[in-house]
């Protein structure tokens, strides 16, 4: 049997449609442009500001972990909903949910459905008790300010940073490097007892959302204990604006936990 040119090409046109409707990819990205801006701080900040863009819903999938008096590392998918919620699904090796974390405007959950258990506290356990709103949160997560920070002269090398209160007599400072990428956002409780700080790296320019950094670090720090969370998003994965709609759900034979008592629990069998 003799097999024409146009057959070959259809079968190959074939193989690619096939092979880019099994791929898994988001909303695209690309490297971010790194330049110098020699401006006023002021001019740098709200050129900062100016470019997020409005979300309705951010979704990425990579690897969260804790580090404290006990340790937990799984892969995740993230989803948040802009000032509703921010939901972290935690898969084991075979990728079943084996945990979750839910956050809403008033609480924090941690669910291990393996266990078939829960906690259930407050945000600011996030933040070594400063308190702080699920908005300003999922900011954090985004690489972003929030409040309306006021900028501080440069340092010799082009850094500068924006300082704002929060309203609870914590104040909020954000470091920018001098190619106006923030690398580090911290809070300090009025009394200085307690701080928390949130280091940025890997840093993308999403075509939805804006500059994003891939990996966020949130170091803890009260009563002499540091709790280290860090969330790695896969570029690939990120998606902007979906419909989303998850509800959070915790079936009456659950019982309510210990907080390390779960995290050694999740860490044992994710």
């Amino acid at each position: 049997m003799t097999i024409r040119l146009d057959d070959i090409l259809l079968i190959l046109l074939s193989m690619m449609l096939f092979a880019t409707s099994c791929r898994t990819t988001g909303d695209g990205y690309k490297a971010v442009a790194l330049k110098i801006d020699n401006r006023d701080t002021g001019l740098r900040l709200k050129s900062i500001t100016d470019g997020y863009r409005q979300w309705q819903t951010f979704t990425a999938k990579g690897r969260f972990s804790i580090t404290g008096s006990e340790e937990m590392s799984a892969s995740m998918q993230m989803r948040m909903t802009c000032d509703r919620y921010i939901y972290i699904s935690l898969r084991g090796g075979m990728g079943i949910e084996g945990g979750k974390i839910f956050i809403t405007p008033d609480s924090l959950y941690i669910i291990d459905k393996i266990n078939k258990c829960y906690v259930a506290d407050e945000i600011s356990t996030f933040t070594a008790g400063i308190p702080i709103t699920l908005g300003s949160l999922q900011q954090l997560l985004l690489c972003r300010t929030f409040g309306s920070p006021d900028a501080l002269p440069a340092d010799a090398d082009g850094r500068f940073s924006a300082t704002t209160g929060a309203g609870d007599g914590a104040e909020y400072r954000f470091n920018f490097n001098r190619h106006n990428l923030l690398d580090l956002a911290s809070a300090t409780s009025n009394d200085e007892l307690a701080s928390c700080n949130v280091g940025y790296s890997g840093y993308i320019d999403t075509r939805q959302g804006g500059i994003l950094a891939t990996s966020i670090a949130i170091i803890s720090q009260m009563q002499g204990l540091q709790i280290t969370m860090q969330a790695e998003y896969s570029p690939e994965s990120i998606t902007w604006n979906r419909p989303l709609d998850d509800r959070l759900s915790i079936p009456a034979s659950y019982r309510r936990a210990d907080t390390r008592i779960l995290l050694q629990q999740l860490g044992n069998e994710l």
